[in-house]
């Protein structure tokens, strides 16, 4: 009887921090459910396609596109993109690059960083900047950066810019200067 006594306290001894270690703490639950900063989704080499009443406005290509499924519910583009607008014959018509792209998807909103560039091909103009907002409801793209516009007959210097998503109807916010170009005569 006095085997079977020790046996059992010995058990008793080492089965004891098991059954007081299954306490549950509040801080550790609250911690648990924060949502964290892991991706949802993580693509490479990825496309993004934006559309409207079903004709395709807009695609974007960037090597790494990271969703995140939180409250904020945003797509991030750390490594760069290259956004393509199409007319409504599915034609490019203008294109936005940049080495850095963030898409706040309840807002509409995509924001572009670092090295922003925006081409019109239809009026062979091209815009630099380093922060460019895409506001996809009011369809515009503007920035309160310092902006270069070079044309095929003038380079345009100011601090923000504002234009339609087709990038028409553009005006230059506080003009700094004026450079023309002479053309070459052949």
């Amino acid at each position: 009887m006095a085997f079977s006594h020790t046996l059992f306290s010995v058990l008793l001894l080492l089965l004891l921090p098991f059954f007081t270690s299954c306490r549950n703490d509040l801080k550790d639950i609250a911690r648990l459910q924060i949502p964290d900063t892991i991706a949802g989704q993580f693509i490479t080499n990825g496309e993004l396609y934006y559309s409207e009443w079903g004709r395709t406005k807009v695609r974007i290509e960037s090597p790494v596109i990271n969703n995140y499924e939180t409250v904020d519910d945003y797509a991030e583009m750390p490594d760069g993109f290259h956004a393509e607008f199409l007319d409504e014959n599915m034609e490019v018509e203008s294109t936005i690059t940049a080495e850095y792209g963030i898409v706040l998807k309840k807002d509409n909103i995509m924001r572009a960083r670092r090295n922003v560039v925006v081409l019109s091909l239809k009026d062979n103009e091209q815009l630099n900047t380093e922060d460019l907002i895409w506001d996809m409801n009011a369809k515009k793209i503007y920035t309160d950066e310092f902006v270069k516009l070079t044309s095929a007959d003038k380079i345009l210097f100011g601090d923000g810019f504002e234009a339609d998503e087709n990038f028409e109807n553009r005006s230059i916010k506080k003009l700094r200067g004026e450079i023309l170009v002479k053309k070459d005569e052949d």
